[in-house]
């Protein structure tokens, strides 16, 4: 299995790595990306403490933004209809967890949990034209 996210998990290193970390909070969010890397690599799946899905959520946000203006453009350009398709299920799957880690940190009945561990989707799987 961890093979099948190493694309997604290279994506969330290669944010991680280049996004400017002057601010505290911005550091904060980067360290989370860098953290989720590493777990979905190895598992597809990822741990995160309560008090960090906000800024885990805004990390996910930024990564599907970045994907979306910078990235996806250059790879419709290119006619690289794998790379458009595995680009399409990064940027869906990174605002499905920014969307459920808000949820869980807000959900009354998950109150008294401190953690939340989360599965990725399966990916997609391109085929070789």
């Amino acid at each position: 299995m961890s093979s099948d996210y190493g694309f997604y998990a290279g994506i969330l290193r290669f944010v991680a790595k280049k996004t400017e970390t002057d601010d505290r909070e911005i550091r904060i969010m980067m360290g989370h990306l860098s953290g989720i890397a590493d777990a979905i690599a190895q598992s597809g799946r990822f741990m995160i403490e309560r008090d960090n899905c906000e800024s885990a959520a805004r990390a996910f946000a930024g990564v599907a933004k970045f994907l979306q203006e910078r990235i996806l453009p250059e790879a419709l350009n290119a006619g690289n209809e794998g790379a458009v398709e595995q680009l399409k299920w990064a940027i869906e799957t990174s605002l499905v967890m920014a969307a459920e880690l808000v949820k869980r940190a807000a959900d009354e009945e998950l109150k008294d949990q401190d953690r939340f561990t989360f599965d990725l989707p399966a990916p997609n799987k391109p085929t070789v034209h």
